[in-house]
């Protein structure tokens, strides 16, 4: 398996031909009241400049392959980005959007490591999808997230994204799960599991790099009780404004995790 864990700032720059823009809580979830997303939503999350930043000099985040393209990426046997906590989700979003255009496959890999690099992959892959689901033909990503390690003790994940030409459209629900920082990891595990075996809709709402770990760690074992049933779960993420109940009359950004399952 060919890794390619460059420089995302540096696939960027290389390539300007082409570029992104074509509730209940369970036990120790936290039951914040998620609310239909407002309109600043969409014009939060709309595309941005083609073509990405360029790379700044010096930046940190030169690694092994500093001369590959988005193409030599995308042509590997196994196209893999790699994002790091200093990654600007807006670059990688590019870098995914034009490798899942060049791949010869359906499938990408974003490792990210630490709940501040998972953070901004999952805000990455929300932007990436909302490009994609502009396009002409719309592309939804569906994501599997894949530790490397115990999801007990580790942070090393890989988010296995697959190509889906049937958008999966969802919003935001009252009835959506929450995470926060405290949040128990095997609880909110259990409550995504007997939702889905109960046959819901489930999906998590959440922010900050903490409860985004917290939530991943949740799919991937909520995934580990629902195997021998033979149910596989993924999710999509998107970014939504939503009312903060913490907040009087005010509103936040949240990322939201729409769990997928597969029979």
């Amino acid at each position: 398996m060919a890794n390619i864990d460059m420089s995302l700032d540096d696939i960027i720059s290389k390539e300007t031909r082409r570029a992104p823009g074509g509730g209940r809580r369970a036990p120790g979830v936290g039951a914040t009241r998620s609310t239909r997303a407002t309109a600043g939503a969409r014009e939060r999350a709309a595309p941005y400049q083609r073509g990405g930043r360029p790379a700044r000099q010096g930046s940190s985040e030169t690694d092994h392959m500093a001369n590959a393209s988005v193409v030599d990426v995308a042509n590997s046997s196994h196209p893999t980005l790699k994002v790091k906590s200093e990654s600007k989700p807006n670059t990688v979003a590019g870098a995914i959007c034009n490798v899942i255009r060049e791949a010869r496959g359906s499938s990408l890999s974003v490792l990210a490591t630490g709940p501040t690099a998972i953070n901004q992959a999952i805000k990455a892959i929300a932007i990436a999808r909302k490009y994609l689901l502009e396009e002409a033909t719309p592309v939804d990503l569906i994501c599997a997230p894949v530790f490397e390690q115990d999801v007990r003790a580790g942070s090393n994940v890989s988010f296995e994204l697959t190509k889906s030409f049937k958008p999966v459209l969802r919003e935001p629900l009252e009835e959506d799960l929450t995470a926060k920082e405290k949040t128990d990891v095997f609880k909110l595990a259990g409550a995504i599991a007997g939702r889905i075996r109960d046959g819901e809709d489930v999906a998590v709402t959440t922010k900050g790099p903490i409860p985004v770990l917290v939530v991943v760690k949740a799919i991937a074992t909520a995934q580990e009780y629902l195997a021998q049933e033979g149910v596989s779960l993924k999710f999509v993420a998107s970014i939504v404004d939503l009312e903060n109940p913490e907040l009087r009359d005010a509103t936040s950004t949240y990322l939201h995790f729409a769990i997928v399952p597969h029979k």
